[in-house]
C-alpha cells in the first residue's frame, strides 16, 4: 500500500509543534501587525525557521514572530512563547480590522475572532461551553460540524481546517518553516500577560479580552493559568 500523502494542515496535529500561535489579521499590513505586537518592523529579515531559530535561540527568550501574507490576510505565527494570545496585542490587532486567532498548547485548543474593536467569538472546540462573543459564531459553528466528521482526528485540526475556509486560504507547513519576514521581541520589550487593553474610546466591548482562556476557570485558577503560560518555553 502506498504512503498517504499528508494534508496540509496536519502539521498543526503534530509533536513537532507542540505549542503554537497563529493570527490572521484581514485590513493590516505586516508592518503594521508586527507593529501591534510591539516590535520594530524595520529590523525584519527574510528568514527561514531553520535560520530563525539558530539567530534567537530558544534558549535567549523573546518572543519570534514568522510574518507574512496569504489571499488578502496577514498571518503572524509564533511556536514558543507566545505574544500574540495577549489581550493589548489582540486588541491593538483588532482595533480597526478582523482578527481570527488559534492557540494550541498542552492539549488545549482556543480559537476567537474580533472585529473592529469587539469580540465575537471565543471557545475552545471540543468543550461544552457556549462561546462567549457577541457574534455571529461562525466559527463555533464550522469547528463543531468539523468534530462531527469521523476522519477529523483532532480539535486542533478541525479548528485549523475552519480558519482556513473561513478565510479562503490554506496554510501548509511548508509555508510557515520556509523564507518568511522575521521580527524578535526580545523579553523586555513583551507585554506583560495581565494586562487588559484599553483601545481610545472602545474599552467596554474588549473587557472580556481580560479573562482571556477564562472558560479554564472551572478547571484551574486564573493564576495557575497565568503561571504556566508565562512558564511555556516550547520551540
Amino acid at each position: 500500500m502506498a504512503d498517504r500523502e499528508p494534508m496540509w494542515w496536519e502539521w498543526a496535529e503534530s509533536n513537532l509543534v507542540p505549542v503554537f500561535c497563529l493570527n490572521l489579521v484581514r485590513g493590516l499590513s505586516v508592518g503594521e501587525v508586527v507593529a501591534a505586537y510591539g516590535a520594530d518592523p524595520e529590523r525584519m529579515r527574510v528568514l527561514s525557521a531553520a535560520e530563525a531559530g539558530r539567530l534567537y535561540p530558544m534558549a535567549a527568550g523573546g518572543a519570534l514572530l514568522r510574518v507574512g501574507q496569504l489571499g488578502g490576510w496577514t498571518f503572524c505565527f509564533e511556536d514558543r512563547e507566545a505574544e500574540g494570545l495577549k489581550p493589548g496585542v489582540l486588541a491593538r490587532l483588532c482595533e480597526h480590522s478582523e482578527v481570527v486567532h488559534l492557540f494550541y498548547a498542552v492539549g488545549m485548543t482556543v480559537v476567537e475572532r474580533l472585529e473592529n474593536g469587539r469580540q465575537l467569538e471565543c471557545f475552545e472546540p471540543g468543550q461544552h461551553h457556549p462561546p462567549r462573543g457577541s457574534g455571529p459564531h461562525d466559527l463555533y459553528d464550522a469547528v463543531r460540524a468539523g468534530l462531527h466528521n469521523p476522519h477529523e482526528s483532532s480539535t486542533t485540526g478541525a479548528s485549523l481546517q475552519a480558519l482556513a475556509r473561513y478565510a479562503g486560504i490554506e496554510i501548509p507547513g511548508e509555508t510557515l518553516t520556509g523564507p518568511l519576514r522575521t521580527a524578535y521581541l526580545p523579553d523586555g520589550q513583551r507585554e506583560p500577560l495581565a494586562v487588559p487593553p484599553s483601545p481610545p474610546g472602545n474599552s467596554a466591548p474588549l473587557a472580556d479580552l481580560g479573562r482571556y482562556l477564562g472558560t479554564l476557570d472551572s478547571l484551574q485558577s486564573t493564576e495557575e493559568a497565568d503561571s504556566q503560560r508565562d512558564g511555556w518555553k516550547l520551540g
